[in-house]
């Protein structure tokens, strides 16, 4: 949460606190965000968040090479970067979570909010209250790009079955957030 809202706060001026593209999508489709900024923001938060990927691995580096893959599955050192769960309870979580997320952020950032002054501490609490209470014990994304662009990050760094393991679960945090994104903007929208 603390990391969202010094991100917001670091980009506000520039793309308005634009981090998460479940975020940004639910801003297209329900409050005007121009199409011609989209695949330019989508790409530029996903890049931001391989970089992250890339810092993380940097300054873990030697932890990271310590540890061993085991004869089959995932590297060890690939749980530092993607979340993993039961495609069908990890999707629920996605939705669920992100859905609470986003409803709470077009709230904080309606211009009758009280909280608007203090909209990316709100938003970061907001994303904290949201994790910790539908998160598994094999993490959350609630951000296509902070699963995405690590994972492709960890398929470059330790192989591509990133991408197979677990059913294929890589679609389910860039899905998932989307939908519940979508569904949390729609209900602020149209029924609060």
């Amino acid at each position: 949460g603390l990391a969202v809202a010094l991100g917001i706060w670091s980009s506000e001026h520039v793309s308005g606190g634009h981090i998460n593209p479940a975020v940004t999508i639910a801003r297209f489709l329900f409050h005007g965000f121009p199409i011609a900024k989209l695949v330019g923001y989508l790409a530029a938060q996903t890049l931001g968040a391989f970089a992250g990927a890339f810092l993380v691995w940097w300054n873990f580096a030697s932890a990271l090479s310590a540890l061993k893959p085991g004869e089959s599955g995932l590297h060890p050192a690939t749980g530092a970067f993607i979340t993993s769960n039961d495609v069908g309870q990890g999707l629920l979580n996605e939705i669920t979570a992100t859905f609470i997320f986003v409803l709470a952020t077009f709230a904080i950032s309606d211009e009758h909010s009280s909280a608007k002054n203090i909209g990316p501490l709100a938003t970061g609490l907001a994303l904290t209250g949201a994790s910790l209470s539908l998160s598994s014990p094999l993490n959350l994304a609630v951000n296509p790009a902070r699963d995405f662009g690590p994972r492709v990050f960890a398929a470059l760094a330790y192989g591509l079955d990133v991408f197979t393991d677990n059913s294929f679960y890589f679609w389910v945090p860039v899905a998932g957030p989307i939908v519940g994104a979508s569904l949390g903007a729609f209900v602020y929208e149209w029924l609060v």
